[in-house]
């Protein structure tokens, strides 16, 4: 099984009915970063509907603040994937049972995934809305 599978299931496991649960807001979320680990706020984007407003500059301008926190959240992913993997390592070998750091660290990650999921979709939606408006994105909208 390959490893990011594996973390992926594990953390399903890990989270269980709370995976199910409504989305929560940032402040009800109960999930502390792993030490050591680093949450990047996602960028903020110009509505799509003000698209046709933007230079393409503006689109230029976008697009790296979402790499730049592409690169930063996949860090701190990273991070929590070790920081899982050594806490599920811990629990395997010594059989005690699953801790509430263990439980933090899986919510950490699956929110630190969604986040960048729905920023690449942000950014996704307004270049797409730039392009009907005005036409090509030099470098497209990937």
């Amino acid at each position: 099984m390959n490893r990011p599978f594996a973390l992926a299931l594990a953390c399903a496991v890990l989270l269980g009915p709370v995976a199910t649960a409504p989305a929560q807001t940032p402040a009800q979320t109960p999930a502390a970063p792993a030490a050591g680990c680093t949450r990047p706020e996602p960028p903020v984007f110009a509505s799509p509907a003000t698209a046709g407003a933007l230079a393409a500059a503006d689109i230029d301008q976008a697009r790296y603040a979402r790499d730049a926190y592409f690169n930063a959240a996949d860090a701190n992913l990273a991070c929590l994937d070790a920081d899982i993997e050594a806490r599920m390592r811990t629990l395997f070998a010594t059989g005690a049972p699953m801790d509430d750091a263990l439980r933090a660290a899986g919510l950490a990650h699956e929110r630190a995934s969604r986040e960048r999921a729905e920023t690449y979709e942000r950014f996704l939606r307004l270049c797409l809305a730039y392009e009907d408006a005005k036409g090509p994105v030099p470098g497209g909208c990937r």
